[in-house]
């Protein structure tokens, strides 16, 4: 239902020109930025009342009630409305599932091998898909992009912004890996069982550990060090901790073999899915497991256990995010479902961390992103009500203190217009 819903909306977009959008971003992006009489939600604190957000030079310069506003600075009144950091999307296929491409045209997961650590998101990219116009006139600032999960290993993700222009323009950081706890019974050269892709998960890491070791010889000895190997590379970052490791699974059976994975090998993961949060809170608590909780809208029939299993963990202290794993939902939800998990009993403060800060920590990027504090990215979007309400809509949506998204002008960084009350 909701992919027909975007697929019928999308027959109502057109293009625009570029020119007008990058006009925009340049007044907006080029000089000192004043948002005043706002109600901001900095994440990091409780929402501040008629304050100022001054922007500067791509940076949140200042925020609070007493800002001094400089002469030269833009002003921009939002008396009213809401300003919130940008929503960082922590799992989509956004760019490789085109909206109005069959499925046959999607290119998301290699299937030709079961361990496919060397294949990189950012090279099959689209960033003409139309959908991104969709996600940032939802709120979206930042994204990460995965490859598939019909292969226990189907490659590295990406973080972008969305800035417009070409993927290389939009990049922000390495996602790090995708693994999936499935079994694929339509490929005969994958593990059968759930249980053997966890035994071969372990085997690639224990070999990567092996390979860095033998590097380390090498180098400490003056020898040969072991021919240059991709997935063990790749595989090696998850060892040393540089690249988080995003794991897909929902069910009990699948998260508990992603905390044994954390658990030996030190990683740092976390699980992506995860609707079977609530039989496992203390030990994602006790393992110190995040999780990404999505698609936000849940099933017929299970709503209540799958609600209540983020809500619990979050009440707990655990690291809770949303993500609406594009096309199967549409980030346009996720403000208006976080307020399921509001209803029984998170509060409104950790389901607006779940869609901004909590995200960038997953990807380690909470120190420039995430929330409105000073000296951060200036990522912020600005609604016509309270975050949390279904009526309110996005006005306005800034990316280094440029702005992206103007639902008056309907300019938007990549040039296409958005359905009316989108």
């Amino acid at each position: 239902m909701l992919r027909r819903f975007v697929h019928t909306t999308l027959l109502v977009v057109c293009v625009l020109t570029a020119a007008a959008c990058t006009t925009s971003q340049e007044q907006a992006g080029g000089s000192t930025l004043a948002i005043v009489n706002a109600n901001l939600y900095p994440i990091t604190g409780e929402m501040i009342t008629g304050g100022t957000m001054l922007v500067r030079d791509g940076k949140i310069a200042e925020i609070g009630t007493s800002v001094v506003i400089p002469s030269d600075a833009t002003v921009i009144d939002a008396s009213g409305q809401s300003v919130i950091p940008g929503i960082v999307e922590s799992h989509s296929h956004m760019g490789f599932k085109q909206l109005n491409i069959p499925s046959t045209g999607r290119n998301n997961n290699e299937l030709s091998e079961p361990i496919n650590a060397h294949i990189r998101a950012i090279d099959g990219l689209n960033s003409n898909d139309a959908a991104f116009t969709l996600a940032l006139a939802s709120g979206v600032t930042t994204m990460n992009i995965t490859t598939g999960s019909r292969s226990p290993n189907s490659g590295q993700a990406v973080v972008i912004k969305l800035r417009g222009g070409t993927i290389e323009n939009m990049f922000l950081a390495e996602g790090g890996m995708k693994f999936a706890m499935r079994a694929d019974g339509e490929q005969d050269n994958f593990p059968p069982t759930v249980d053997a892709v966890y035994e071969l998960l372990r085997s690639e890491l224990q070999a990567a550990q092996g390979y860095l070791e033998a590097r380390a010889a090498a180098e400490s000895s003056g020898g040969s060090p072991p021919l240059r190997n991709l997935t063990r590379e790749a595989f090696g970052k998850l060892i040393t901790r540089e690249w988080v490791v995003g794991v897909h699974t929902g069910d009990a059976q699948g998260m508990r073999y992603a905390i044994a994975l954390k658990r030996e090998f030190d990683l740092d993961l976390y699980i992506h899915h995860a609707r079977n949060t609530y039989e496992l809170v203390e030990e994602l608590l006790e393992g110190d497991v995040p999780i990404s909780f999505g698609p936000i809208l849940p099933g017929v029939g299970t709503e209540n256990p799958q609600i209540m299993g983020p809500v619990r963990l979050a009440e707990g202290g655990g690291t809770v995010a949303f993500h609406a794993d594009h096309p199967d939902a549409h980030q346009y939800f996720l403000r208006h479902a976080s307020t399921m998990f509001v209803r029984k009993g998170m509060s409104e403060l950790d389901a607006l961390a779940a869609m901004t800060l909590n995200p960038a920590k997953l990807f380690k990027l909470h120190e420039q992103i995430g929330s409105l504090s000073p000296g951060k990215d200036a990522d912020f979007v600005i609604l016509d009500g309270p975050p949390l309400d279904f009526e309110s809509l996005v006005s306005q949506v800034f990316i280094d203190g440029r702005e992206v998204f103007n639902r008056t002008t309907g300019e938007n960084a990549f040039g296409q217009r958005v359905p009316e009350g989108w």
